[in-house]
């Protein structure tokens, strides 16, 4: 169950790595993103529109060119290749092991139920110019740059081998072969996901960084120009991502309540000060979602707290993919976490 949560986790912390950056980008007067990622499996998440050169966005108040140019970079990455493809591959991979027992044999022919593995949405091609787009704006960033070039080459890599076998699956041509073909084509489809895992987790870990220090820096800057209430939203988000990361970083079964306690708490505290500020229009629904936020942490460093295991039901309720239904669990969290970022979007500055 620990590999399963885990891969579950990895699919949800992805989408939560997009939101946060695009709703700080929007802070910064970049393009909105009107959709989001749909959570429901089997269905194809939305396509973003192609964001370019990004005409409607304007600068608020005296934010320097430099800041500009890194958040236009920045969406380039994530609209038009993480946000397009990250998400739906880790899903294809997690549905392929869902029903494959052994990620190192295969199928074996004798499976009762396959369910085949998730097409893409794209060949890769939107990426692979948005990322020479990226490239081209001041100022450089060799390790992100880097890590986008190798993340367009395993992408594709990785799109040709789901698309090799998608139709194999979706077809039922296995019942026509014995499972000749989806045997044959394994140990290819495998190497081309870890390679795209692998590059993927170092391109996350560059933006997320990035993510960070624009985050930090507008929260300075907000509060430079005593705007409160806007410094402490951008606080909570803050705050709240450190619970997030630390769900990202360790084991559920390796998570202490010294460590969770102390980023509850102060992410509580920070939700209090945006509760005692001049609240601007639109603001209840965010404050809601903090509120959710903070119960579903709350109820995870609970269990944690009284050594609580998750039932045989809540084992198979996990298992099935409803995580998000079950008290105390990461994936509730992670489920509370996408949908306040989600209600920031409404909170207009």
């Amino acid at each position: 169950m620990r590999k399963d949560m885990q891969q579950r986790m990895m699919s949800r912390t992805y989408t939560t790595l997009i939101l946060i950056a695009l709703i700080l980008g929007s802070t910064l007067g970049c393009a909105r993103i009107s959709e989001l990622v749909k959570k429901g499996r089997g269905e194809d998440p939305p396509v973003p529109p192609p964001t370019r050169d990004y005409p409607g966005s304007t600068p608020v108040g005296d934010t320097s060119d430099d800041d500009n140019n890194i958040v236009k970079k920045t969406n380039y990455y994530i609209t038009d290749c993480y946000n397009r493809y990250s998400n739906r591959i880790v899903d294809s991979h997690n549905r392929y092991l869902s029903w494959v027992k052994s990620a190192e044999q295969g199928p074996t022919g004798k499976e009762s139920i396959v369910y085949g593995l998730y097409d893409v949405n794209g060949d890769g091609s939107d990426c692979e110019k948005a990322v020479a787009s990226a490239k081209g704006i001041e100022p450089m960033m060799p390790e992100l740059d880097e890590a986008a070039d190798n993340y367009v080459v395993a992408l594709k890599e990785v799109i040709t081998a789901i698309r090799g076998i998608y139709q194999y699956y979706e077809q039922d041509d296995y019942k026509d072969d014995n499972f000749a073909k989806g045997k044959a084509a394994h140990a290819g489809l495998m190497d081309a996901f870890k390679k795209f895992k692998d590059v993927n987790t170092v391109f996350a870990a560059q933006v997320d960084k990035l993510e960070d220090d624009v985050a930090e820096k507008e929260l300075a800057r907000l509060s430079d120009d005593g705007k409160t209430y806007e410094a402490v939203v951008v606080e909570t988000g803050i705050k709240a991502k450190k619970i997030k990361n630390l769900l990202q970083a360790k084991e559920f079964d390796q998570i202490t309540v010294d460590d969770l306690s102390p980023l509850i708490d102060d992410f509580s505290t920070t939700v209090d000060k945006m509760k005692a500020s001049n609240a601007k229009p639109m603001t209840s629904m965010y404050t809601n979602s903090c509120d959710s936020f903070l119960k579903a942490s709350k109820e995870m460093m609970r269990r944690i707290r009284d050594k609580k295991p998750f039932t045989d039901f809540e084992k198979r309720q996990i298992a099935m993919g409803f995580e998000e239904t079950i008290e105390g669990s990461p994936g509730k969290v992670i489920g509370a976490y996408n949908d306040m970022i989600r209600d920031r979007h409404f909170t207009r500055f």
